[in-house]
């Protein structure tokens, strides 16, 4: 039997990673290179190289000029309560926290002008950085360097949804009277209408459109490069929602979409470290077919 992710197991692992920050960039399709896959921003690399060969060198070299800055950092979540924390085997899971770099910073300060270090557009009931680092999103691992293998439990984000959100309210009060500004609906800020809808709809556009994929790279690197772990699993919609108890809605495109964009390919073979953990076997055993996404690496 597995027993592996315990808070004392987890806070050993957290030691020897260390915990600084660590810097990750991002530019639109750059998993496409991290995976090798034979995609359009690789044949563009390709027609630079006259003979058509493409030495590795190459491929890792390419930077194009619009790349978007983050820190990573690391965390743990869990209490060991299946319903809440929304984890298979009722213990904690390893978080990677995905942190906006200064560039964006700067604009949010500038633009938004926060007058406490608690950004209006965070939860502090989920795995985020609480401090002056601003998290844009996170993913929690489980795994177990016995069995080899890593399962990615949650690609989630609370900034994006919650700046959409409140710029709708926004827009709806200032419609009606436009001398309110969004101060006066959104605790914590001290800017103009238009402040706020150019950083809405401008500064974010990138991390909106990108911050799914950005995210799910980071982790798959971390799994690969920090926890030497090649097999990474990812909860399909269904047996995702049963094992964790999520009666809510779950977002189905982080579901489908996101880990077929990445290769993923649908098992019935559940995670060796689940079928070993009696608890987490009993709910295996109540779901009928379950499905799974796995990725070699």
């Amino acid at each position: 039997m597995v027993e592996i992710l315990t808070s004392k197991y987890l806070e050993d692992v957290l030691y020897c990673l260390g915990n600084e920050r660590r810097g990750f960039h991002y530019f639109k399709d750059r998993y496409y290179l991290e995976l090798f896959a034979a995609k359009p921003i690789v044949k563009n690399i390709i027609k630079r190289c006259g003979n058509g060969y493409l030495p590795i060198d190459n491929l890792k070299s390419y930077w194009p000029n619009d790349v978007l800055t983050f820190t990573l950092t690391l965390d743990r979540w869990g209490d060991s309560e299946r319903g809440y924390d929304q984890t298979p085997r009722n213990q904690q899971n390893l978080v990677l926290q995905i942190n906006f770099g200064n560039e964006h910073n700067q604009h949010y300060h500038s633009l938004l002008k926060p007058y406490d270090s608690y950004g209006p557009f965070e939860y502090r009931g989920h795995p985020i950085r609480q401090n002056n680092r601003k998290t844009l999103s996170w993913v929690r691992i489980d795994f177990d360097p016995t069995t080899g293998e890593a399962l990615i439990e949650e690609v989630q984000n609370d900034w994006i949804r919650r700046v959409t959100w409140d710029m709708q309210r926004v827009t709806r009060c200032y419609a009606g009277k436009n001398t309110v500004k969004p101060g006066d609906i959104i605790h914590g800020i001290d800017c103009e209408y238009n402040e706020f809808k150019h950083y809405a709809e401008v500064i974010l556009e990138p991390y909106k459109r990108l911050w799914a994929e950005l995210s799910l790279l980071a982790a798959i690197q971390f799994i690969r490069n920090k926890l030497g772990i090649s097999t990474i699993y990812y909860h399909t919609f269904d047996t995702g929602r049963k094992i964790k108890k999520i009666y809510g809605l779950l977002p189905k495109s982080m579901y489908t979409k996101l880990p077929k964009q990445f290769g993923f390919e649908v098992t019935s073979q559940s995670p060796r470290f689940l079928e070993q953990h009696k608890k987490a076997r009993r709910y295996l055993k109540a779901i009928k077919n379950t499905q799974w996404y796995r990725l070699s690496i």
